[in-house]
């Protein structure tokens, strides 16, 4: 009984948050809205879709981690967010490749896989190294991991976590 509590209450938490947001954005002025975005595979996608429920700000702004962008899919879809499968893929596959961080030290094998577009074996790997070498300090250190391409790390540097 008290675990369901104490979901009802986050979940209301959560709502509040994003009805806020939700709120803000939609009386974004225009400019604003279509600001931000990176180029990349599947902007359209996005850009489409979630302009219908708000704006962009909602997106580019964020610095939601690769699992906080899954999660944050989920609650859309459970908000009435309408879309097919590919366009839910597209969506997932352009925020997680274009605009989601990576804490490092806490992220789990599917989501290196997903961020590094690495296979399943890779990405464990990369986990499996990060603990015995007791975590990443540096962008260098997460170089060293089996698996990862030094070019591809240095690229999204920006967006990785070492805390």
């Amino acid at each position: 009984m008290t675990r369901a509590i104490v979901y009802v209450v986050a979940l209301g938490a959560f709502a509040a948050v994003a009805a806020s947001e939700l709120a803000h954005a939609r009386g974004a002025p225009a400019a604003a809205r279509q600001a931000g975005l990176p180029d990349g595979e599947g902007r359209a996608v996005v850009e489409k879709l979630c302009i219908t429920c708000h704006g962009l700000d909602y997106i580019a702004p964020s610095q939601r981690t690769v699992r906080n962008w899954l999660e944050t899919i989920e609650l859309m879809k459970s908000f009435g967010a309408e879309a097919t499968d590919e366009q839910w893929k597209t969506v997932t596959d352009y925020l997680v490749g274009y605009v989601a961080y990576l804490q490092a030290n806490k992220a789990t094998a599917d989501e290196f896989a997903m961020l590094f577009r690495i296979d399943d074996k890779a990405a464990q790997g990369v986990v499996s190294y990060r603990e015995k070498q007791g975590g990443f300090k540096t962008v260098d250190d997460l170089k060293k991991a089996p698996g990862l391409d030094g070019a591809r790390v240095d690229a999204l540097q920006a967006r990785l976590l070492f805390d």
